[in-house]
């Protein structure tokens, strides 16, 4: 034992301290003198004088702490009479909850932690559950209990056996916990700084993920996943409360470290937050964070932290872009980036681009730019929430100067992709007609969607008539694949993410894109058919990188890059080869379940002609088959003879074309 603990020390108290602190640690004594005599002893603690006299009552507080008075809470009443005398066990309650408040008072030598921790952790511990069991007359002091104890316990962290007793004791990591969940709510303002400076230091040490303290931490803060995030999230609220404070160079250095802790915490106890790049499985924790306002709170730090300049600053932005990113690249993160838009992140996105800070970004601002938002908007939801602020934000882009003529560029493509969406999406939104075409090949009628039926089989195929729809069944070969359709197109069979209005948009999206490069589509048709006259061409919409990059290869070929086989499949080309031009074999490729997936959909686009494919293959027969012996000015010259020669087909022929499915 210490000997600062010995009760000898006692002796140099004042009198009045000295009879106090004896009447506290005796056994025979009237229960309420012994209550008044430790409140007086407690008052004494937290008294304004000299640190060394205040310290002398602390072997009358390490004694009454004693484990084992803890009462045994099973044989403690339910209920508490309040005219009913106190028992011994209320008696040595109350005689704890002062000792502990009066010791947390003090600043004591870090060599008595290993004494004084062996007895405050069980004594938190019973009170907590003394406290929230309906049989405490003082539960209102809970809050305070456990804030204060980590002020306390701050004095120790660089007393190595101390700080190793804490951080492999359970109870001390529910206490933290604890502390933590009362701490975004305390209304004392020189409290919140050596509270959160605490949180910081053992929530970022690698002993937070042990299973058994993670519990106890767990337990503290509600006993949850769910109580986890939404803290979590309270806590960094809090944070940005404070950083938009006037304060010190100081104060406001360690608030922006304890940002970055927050995003160590995480990555510690959920590795699927670490790494949004090779994330591989679901992260329960995320999903969590994201069923709150997370991304509005990250947006705000974004915002608060570029305008904070001291040196802890990039590394706390570049843990909140990591924390940022692994949420959006997840399924659920995904879907909440409409929210994302909404609550305002290519603002916070600008102004990292245009801070001091923007050169430690680049790599997170190209990927937020590239792999997360503009893959995105194929989505209708996105660019209705982009919509409604995107002249503000467009307008504010021309304002700014970027610290990087990259991110100028990544900017510039971005802002082009939006417009030109947004063009669909307003054609979409006001006068866009959704068109089908007769799935009887025999008949392929092109007209609008209310026109036809739906197969009520796969839900995927649609006729004109019941005519058509019988003759497709029993000489199309539909009764024999009906029932393998549901993978590949754009149906609600396998695309239950997708709403009606979000199928019928991305069609919009690949006919407007058709309608763009069809040139360039069929002049690439011409070249591979040039190669393979007899070949069946298929055609790539591929918006993983958000701008649409088409390319034409065969089917076959197709089979092995894009990995696409199967009866459905198969039917779809069979069915292409067996239209006589009018319908071809097309596949978009979009992201799926964040920019680190892809999901191929069959979209063939039908026409009411085969005019333009028979065309193609008359003027495919008269190119040289190969460019490899044709000199680069023969080559040139052959590409610009296909072109035109393409232009003059689709103006001698009204060719109308629609997707279909």
């Amino acid at each position: 034992m210490h000997p600062a603990l010995h009760l000898n020390n006692l002796r140099r108290l004042p009198p009045a301290v000295r009879s106090a602190a004896a009447a506290a640690i005796s056994a025979n004594i009237d229960p309420h003198r012994a209550v008044e005599s430790i409140r007086l002893v407690r008052d004494y603690a937290a008294a304004t004088k000299p640190e060394h006299e205040r310290a002398l009552v602390v072997p009358a507080l390490y004694l009454i702490l004693d484990p084992l008075k803890i009462p045994n809470l099973d044989l403690l009443p339910t209920k508490s009479v309040s005219d009913a005398p106190p028992s011994e066990s209320d008696i040595s309650i109350t005689k704890a909850m002062f000792a502990l408040e009066g010791l947390f008072q003090l600043r004591l030598p870090k060599s008595m932690g290993v004494d004084l921790w062996s007895r405050i952790l069980p004594w938190v511990r019973f009170l907590h559950l003394y406290n929230h069991g309906n049989l405490s007359r003082a539960a209102d002091t809970e809050p305070g209990l456990f804030t204060d104890s980590l002020p306390f316990a701050s004095q120790f962290l660089d007393h190595t056996p101390t700080f190793h007793l804490m951080a492999s004791t359970p109870s001390f990591w529910f206490m933290l916990g604890r502390a933590w969940l009362y701490s975004t709510k305390m209304t004392d303002s020189t409290k919140p700084f050596s509270v959160f400076n605490m949180i910081n230091r053992f929530t970022t040490i690698k002993e937070v993920a042990e299973t058994f303290n993670m519990d106890e931490l767990l337990n503290g803060v509600g006993g949850t996943l769910s109580s986890l995030a939404c803290l979590v999230v309270e806590y960094l609220d809090a944070l940005i409360l404070e950083s938009d404070k006037s304060d010190s160079a100081l104060r406001e250095e360690h608030y922006v470290t304890f940002v970055g802790g927050v995003v160590v915490f995480l990555n510690l106890i959920d590795p699927a937050l670490r790494d949004p790049s090779i994330q591989t499985s679901p992260s329960k924790l995320g999903e969590q964070l994201l069923a709150r306002p997370i991304l509005r709170v990250l947006f705000r730090l974004l915002f608060s932290l570029t305008k904070t300049v001291v040196e802890e600053t990039p590394a706390a932005l570049e843990h909140l872009f990591m924390l940022l990113l692994a949420l959006l690249v997840s399924k659920a993160g995904w879907t909440q980036l409409p929210v994302a838009v909404k609550s305002g992140f290519i603002p916070a996105l600008l102004l990292c681009a245009r801070s001091t800070y923007a050169h430690c970004l680049a790599e997170q601002l190209r990927f937020c730019f590239q792999r997360i938002l503009s893959p995105a908007l194929i989505s209708h939801v996105l660019l209705s929430a982009l919509d409604a602020g995107w002249l503000d934000i467009e307008t504010s882009a021309k304002e700014i100067t970027f610290q990087s003529p990259d991110f100028r560029r990544t900017w510039t493509e971005f802002a082009s992709l939006v417009n030109e969406r947004l063009l669909v999406l307003h054609t979409f939104d006001t006068s866009y007609t959704a068109m089908r075409a007769c799935d009887n090949l025999e008949c392929s009628t092109l007209d609008t969607k209310k026109k036809f039926r739906r197969c009520s089989g796969c839900r995927s195929f649609y006729y004109c008539s019941s005519t058509c729809q019988r003759a497709d069944w029993t000489r199309g070969g539909h009764r024999n694949t009906c029932c393998s359709y549901g993978t590949l197109l754009i149906g609600e069979r396998n695309n239950d993410e997708f709403s009606s209005r979000q199928r019928s948009f991305l069609r919009a999206v690949i006919h407007h894109d058709y309608q763009k490069e069809r040139i360039n589509i069929h002049s690439q048709q011409a070249t591979v058919l040039r190669q393979y006259p007899h070949t069946t061409t298929i055609t790539l919409y591929d918006y993983t990188k958000g701008a649409v990059h088409i390319h034409v290869n065969t089917a076959p070929q197709s089979f092995e890059s894009l990995r696409l086989d199967g009866p459905e499949w198969k039917d779809i080309v069979s069915r292409a080869v067996a239209s006589r031009g009018r319908m071809g074999v097309d596949v978009a490729v979009l992201t799926e379940n964040g920019p680190v997936g892809s999901r191929c959909l069959a979209v063939p686009l039908r026409s009411n002609s085969g005019v333009i494919t028979h065309k193609l293959r008359e003027l495919a027969s008269t190119l040289n088959p190969s460019t490899y012996n044709l000199d680069d000015q023969a080559r040139d010259r052959q590409a610009m003879y296909i072109v035109k020669t393409i232009s003059r087909i689709h103006e001698t022929n009204d060719v109308h074309v629609t997707e279909i499915h």
